[in-house]
């Protein structure tokens, strides 16, 4: 089964990143879903941006618009960056609203995940594994049981990390603890793109929408 292809902040080739033009671009192309990152502004409105230090004069798209314009489109893959709580319960709020057919609530922030699957108990849950958790000491046999533990112990249920870490016994082992895999392409290259379907890993972010036209 091949995996889901969600475009990396949308399609960043052709459009700025996180914009509702990238985003319909990239749902156009052919992708299966958008990724997105998501903070409070000023006012409380969960608006969509990346960087932490976003400048508070621009306007930005509102979480509530995308999902709006694409939550019956694909996967949306919804990042929380905003290191506050009320991020979590709005966003809730805005899902309930508009129920989107297929949405992913991801963080790299350990201390949220408490928060997000009070608001997210039954939901696609995504952790994003820190690599700078990682030690030069570290086994390949112990890595694999970090992983999976900082899985369960955030009650995600998707496991994210870069592709060199995944192989069949990782992958083996999250699908039989019921974690869905989750990989990134940075580039075009097809031997990666082989290697995750090789690897039978569940879904993976893009970079290049050109890669749609290649595989």
């Amino acid at each position: 089964m091949k995996p889901i292809l969600i475009a990396h902040r949308g399609d960043t080739v052709n459009f700025p990143e996180n914009t509702i033009a990238a985003f319909e671009s990239a749902f156009e192309k052919g992708a299966g879903g958008v990724e997105l990152d998501i903070h409070l502004d000023r006012d409380g409105n969960v608006i969509v941006v990346h960087d932490y230090l976003f400048d508070e004069n621009k306007q930005y798209p509102f979480l509530e618009e995308v999902l709006k314009q694409f939550g019956q489109k694909g996967r949306l893959e919804i990042e929380i960056k905003a290191l506050d709580p009320k991020c979590i319960i709005q966003t809730e709020r805005l899902i309930r609203k508009y129920k989107p057919k297929d949405f992913e609530i991801t963080s790299s922030i350990l201390p949220l995940f408490p928060y997000i699957k009070k608001e997210f108990p039954n939901e696609k849950v995504g952790l994003i594994f820190d690599e700078k958790l990682l030690s030069d000491w570290m086994t390949r046999e112990f890595i694999e049981e970090l992983f999976v533990s900082y899985a369960k112990l955030t009650g995600a249920n998707v496991f994210h990390i870069a592709l060199d870490y995944w192989s069949d016994n990782l992958v083996k082992i999250m699908h039989e603890n019921n974690f869905l895999t989750h990989t990134h392409l940075k580039d075009t290259k097809l031997e990666k793109y082989k290697k995750v379907l090789e690897l039978k890993i569940d879904q993976c972010t893009f970079d290049d929408i050109t890669l749609l036209e290649k595989i």
